[in-house]
């Protein structure tokens, strides 16, 4: 592998330095809070009209008190500008349903609900309304009932553009659970439900009480309107800040236009995965964005965000300097224990030529998106292998039905899985009437090797309570071998769909499966190599190694051959 160089001014464009993903989080955030209040003061309308005019005279004293109302438009401003440059940045508008739905969302949102912004806040900073509930109901429910219908679009609209982008961003927080999804998700279809029964019922009160000429006129009063040039001057107002927001938004896409000109002469970028395509495309967009630009299947879950980590690759080899991780890379990368050459395809821009390997499956989801072990996209490490093989088990299981033949093997591997666990250890992989298991994986190499020797203690007092429990049920009690050799491996997240998981693969794996054979020409219970008590700093106490030919391998290796490892060693300090 080549040198990979890093760069701190190549391959990104001026504005990455900008923290959109933290802009769009923070303001999104903010604005959560205030759809949420807002819907949740609609709630009232279910009570009474002085039950939801209460509630809207507290709405108004929090949001239009001191510094609040800038902190809000500037979140509202911010947000819809995060999103429009999140647009232009991108290189490709090749996106999953759920984003495109997010996307569209996000934009007609701001088109929902100017005509209701304009009329309340706006109207009483620069023309002194005074915009109560009742202002709001009579302005919709009796002069422009489909603004009422614009409203209660707006504001769902809102509800769920918030929620998507709330469990987006929680579903990579370690405290974000099952419970808590399910939790939100009825809330998050309860309030607005109830929102809208309360703005309905509040609407339907008002439209009888509009037609009484004497409430009529103290609405007026009350309403504080210098003069009716004052509805024209807020429609004119309003269909500037319309135009304002159509402009923005052609403005990003002929800009995303005119780059797409401006690159077509420039030298292209070659991009070579490892077991997949090698394509060429012009320099500009992101790794993850050159894999959909060329339909190579790659993982996203976060979009493109650098919030999750399912895009990250390995890069083999680049020829042009890569630009370093910025902050929230390397807080990704550090999350999941990455190796320096490692990366996430949505931060880095190749210039030139670039060698990948995809570390997930393209299929991968939130669950690849929240693994936290150094080990998920492959690790060389010295880790304890486990062999174990029910001994004879076709004698045991004569003349037995096919639902006795299965009790026997699950209660056999629920026992000594229970026994594995309870000793740190991983079960790899069940085998038929066998598994293989894992010690060491996270903790130290010597603690690897005693707490698989302990586990075997274990699973041996284990068998013989299992043996006396069920010998009604057994033409003779069950025996096992078990083999351990404890070496380098390659530890890493292999397999396809369900039956993907952490395995380890090396000559220590074939090795501790072979030394699980040769138990029976030992005529022994346990096998472990004289490598793995060497690694686990033990001294021998009641047995001496073997040196024995193993199948498979030239020469022969030392091993303890024993009936219990009570008889092995006495630790050394």
């Amino acid at each position: 592998m080549s040198e990979i160089q890093v760069s701190p001014r190549s391959g990104k464009p001026f504005w990455a330095s900008i923290p959109l993903a933290r802009i769009r989080s923070v303001s999104g955030l903010i604005l959560m809070v205030y759809v949420t209040a807002h819907l949740g003061a609609h709630c009232f309308g279910l009570i009474s009209s002085d039950a939801l005019a209460n509630a809207g005279r507290t709405m108004k004293t929090f949001w239009r008190w001191g510094p609040i109302p800038y902190i809000l438009y500037g979140a509202l401003a911010a947000h819809f500008a995060s999103a429009l440059f999140h647009v232009f940045q991108r290189r490709t508008l090749k996106m999953s349903s759920r984003e495109w739905f997010q996307l569209i969302l996000g934009l007609l949102i701001p088109f929902l609900l100017v005509t209701h912004v304009m009329g309340t806040h706006y109207a009483s900073a620069w023309y002194g309304l005074f915009d109560t509930y009742d202002y709001v109901l009579i302005s919709t429910f009796v002069f422009s009932p489909l603004n009422a219908y614009l409203n209660s679009a707006g504001l769902v609209a809102s509800w769920v553009h918030g929620c998507i982008g709330l469990n987006i961003w929680a579903r990579f927080k370690p405290w974000y659970s099952q419970k808590i999804f399910h939790i939100g998700l009825v809330v998050a279809t309860i309030l607005p439900l109830t929102s809208l029964a309360g703005y309905l019922s509040a609407g339907r009160r008002i439209v009888p009480l509009s037609s009484d000429g004497e409430w009529l006129e103290k609405y007026y009063a009350r309403l504080n309107l210098s003069s009716d040039d004052v509805w024209t001057w807020i429609a004119q107002d309003t269909e500037f800040v319309r135009n304002l927001l159509i402009g923005l938004v052609i403005v990003t896409f002929a800009a995303r236009i005119m780059r797409s000109f401006l690159r077509r002469n420039r030298d292209s970028v070659s991009i070579s995965y490892f077991h997949g395509p090698v394509v060429n495309q012009r320099p500009g967009p992101t790794l993850l964005e050159y894999s959909l630009l060329s339909n190579v299947p790659h993982a996203g879950v976060c979009g493109g965000r650098g919030r999750c980590s399912t895009c990250r690759v390995r890069i083999l080899e680049a020829d042009s300097e890569l630009a370093p991780p910025d902050e929230n890379e390397a807080r990704v990368l550090k999350r999941i224990g990455a190796a320096p050459d490692v990366r996430l395809a949505c931060q880095i821009r190749p210039t030139g030529k670039i060698s990948v390997m995809r570390l997930l499956p393209s299929d991968a989801g939130f669950e690849h998106a929240r693994k936290e072990t150094n080990w998920a996209s492959g690790r060389e490490r010295v880790v304890t292998v486990m062999f174990v093989d029910l001994r004879d088990f076709t004698g045991t299981s004569a003349n037995k039905l096919p639902f006795d033949v299965v009790y026997l093997i699950n209660q056999f591997s629920r026992t000594m899985g229970m026994a594995v666990e309870g000793h740190n250890g991983r079960i790899d992989k069940f085998l038929g009437d066998g598994f293989m298991a894992l010690f060491g994986v996270e903790g130290s190499e010597r603690d690897g090797v005693r707490d698989a020797i302990a586990a075997t203690e274990a699973m041996i007092a284990e068998l013989a309570v299992l043996n006396e429990r069920l010998k009604g049920d057994l033409a003779k009690p069950m025996r096992m071998g078990i083999g351990i050799h404890a070496g380098n491996v390659i530890l890493g997240e292999m397999g396809y769909g369900s039956a993907r998981g952490l395995t380890a693969l090396g000559d220590t794996v074939n090795l501790a499966s072979r030394l699980e054979s040769a138990t029976k020409e030992q005529s022994c219970t346990v096998c472990i190599s004289q490598a793995a008590v060497e690694i686990a700093e033990i001294e021998p106490k009641a047995v001496a190694p073997k040196r024995i030919n193993v199948r498979g391998l030239e020469g022969k290796i030392g091993v303890y051959a024993i009936q219990d490892p009570d008889d092995l060693y006495v630790a050394v300090s």
